[in-house]
């Protein structure tokens, strides 16, 4: 796997890509990206990890420029985990740019709303930040909940996309 520290919108962005695809994208406070790629590394511990940021600039690039998002042309992306956390996260790329979920309407869609916390736990191990969007993610009554990379980060990225939706409007 390839992997490549890049500016993002919402500061420092560990990318991480094998030939299929990117495979994680994960945020890093500056001088913590060490924890960040151990952080990563540690969800898929039998892989063998490349410094190459040359090759993972241009996805840095893709993600984050809204030029670059066509439907004609997708993103690939490659999700690895559990078969329950991937029904999650392809339930999470429905959730529309601007919009929200919460984590029992997830349930609901991928097994039984008794599984919430299930799926929090999943939602909370997206390896594929942003990409897979868990910071649409909120709580039943509509509150913003936690978010592995911070709150104040989840709040950045909703309003950027809130931004993003009234630019195009």
């Amino acid at each position: 796997m390839n992997y490549g520290f890049h500016p993002s919108p919402f500061g420092v962005v560990l990318v991480i890509a094998t030939d299929r695809g990117l495979a994680g994208l994960a945020f890093a406070e500056r001088g913590e990206e060490k924890a960040t790629l151990d952080d990563m590394t540690r969800r898929w511990p039998k892989a063998r990890y490349v410094e190459d940021a040359a090759a993972t600039a241009p996805l840095a690039q893709r993600v984050f420029d809204p030029a670059l998002w066509r439907s004609d042309r997708p993103l690939r992306i490659v999700m690895i985990g559990t078969d329950f956390e991937v029904r999650v996260w392809e339930t999470l790329l429905r959730v529309p740019l601007g919009g929200a979920t919460t984590y029992s309407a997830i349930a609901s869609k991928v097994c039984t709303a008794k599984a919430a916390r299930a799926v929090g736990a999943a939602v909370g191990r997206n390896p594929l930040s942003f990409v897979v969007p868990c910071h649409r993610v909120v709580g039943k009554n509509g509150d913003l909940t936690g978010y592995h990379w911070g709150l104040t980060r989840k709040r950045a990225i909703l309003g950027w996309e809130a931004g993003k939706l009234s630019a195009a409007a």
